[in-house]
């Protein structure tokens, strides 16, 4: 870097760092970065924000640059910004990320920004409602997720909380589209590698949910308490979002894209245990119905 001396400085930072000049074009990339993301500076500098390479998604699930807060924003006002957001790893899976972007200026003029940004961890509390369970018989093998035995044991204490405590709580169910497709076109290791793949998303970014599961083959549980039909639908878009976010990075094949349907329901007065799964499947059959790639919880 030409007109940034103190690279060197920034390297032994834990952050992530990475400017971008007024082109939006990266120009440094940090030790940090690499860590953080899995990408070199030998893969990234030289390359453009439009180049995607982190895919940002911002906590509501839009894509940055397209649908939410535009990046380049302090690089015109001069202010600096602090977002909450998810990034692409190298191997494909989102994770979380605070960022901070600095305007760059040189002389008085701004020339670029610079990114700074670091993980956001769960604290030992959130793992836990997430699922985290060491008892191996209650655990997916191939995700490490909670199977459908662990889970179908919490839904029945969610359902007597709502009994006797009138807690509510609603269930989402993402299901891969074409996923025997897939598996045909790719081989049953692939299909694999993008369970694990989806299960490191939703461990990293799903951080409201009581639990997330393996409920069947290629379908994902999860559960949120006190939740409106209107929450339901918001993060069932998060999760369709995040997961259209992760690629499959296959050495064998170029990278592998997918999509996921997602179905969500809210606990009603009159339900017991089969009715509430029963509506969850009727609507994640509906958003396959449209084509996939959906979500519906109406």
């Amino acid at each position: 870097m030409n007109n940034f001396e103190n690279h060197s400085i920034l390297n032994s930072l834990f952050e992530g760092i990475y400017i971008v000049d007024k082109h939006r074009k990266i120009i440094f990339w940090s030790k940090g970065a690499e860590r953080i993301t899995g990408f070199t500076d030998h893969e990234t500098v030289g390359k453009f924000s439009h180049d995607n390479i982190l895919n940002h998604i911002d906590i509501h699930g839009r894509q940055l640059c397209f649908e939410g807060f535009d990046l380049s924003q302090p690089m015109i006002d001069g202010q600096p910004r602090e977002v909450d957001l998810y990034i692409q790893h190298k191997m494909g899976y989102m994770i979380p990320v605070k960022m901070k972007i600095i305007p760059w200026i040189i002389g008085g003029k701004v020339e670029g920004t610079i990114e700074m940004f670091i993980e956001s961890h769960e604290s030992i509390h959130t793992i836990k409602r997430i699922g985290s369970i060491s008892n191996k018989l209650l655990r997916d093998k191939l995700t490490g997720l909670p199977n459908k035995k662990r889970f179908e044991h919490f839904l029945v204490e969610k359902m007597n909380d709502y009994r006797n405590l009138d807690v509510p709580f609603g269930l989402i169910l993402a299901d891969i589209d074409n996923f025997e497709g897939i598996n045909d076109t790719y081989g049953r290791e692939s299909g694999d590698e993008l369970l694990r793949l989806l299960s490191d998303t939703f461990r990293n970014s799903i951080k409201l949910a009581d639990m997330i599961g393996r409920w069947e083959n290629d379908a994902f549980i999860f559960l949120f308490s006190d939740v409106s039909n209107e929450a339901i639908y918001l993060l069932c878009e998060k999760i369709r979002v995040l997961s259209e976010g992760s690629t499959l990075r296959n050495s064998a094949f170029k990278d592998v894209d997918f999509t996921v349907s997602v179905g969500g329901t809210v606990i009603r007065n009159e339900d017991d245990i089969n009715q509430i799964v029963e509506r969850l499947y009727a609507r994640l059959k509906k958003a396959k119905i449209r084509g996939g790639n959906n979500s519906v919880v109406k």
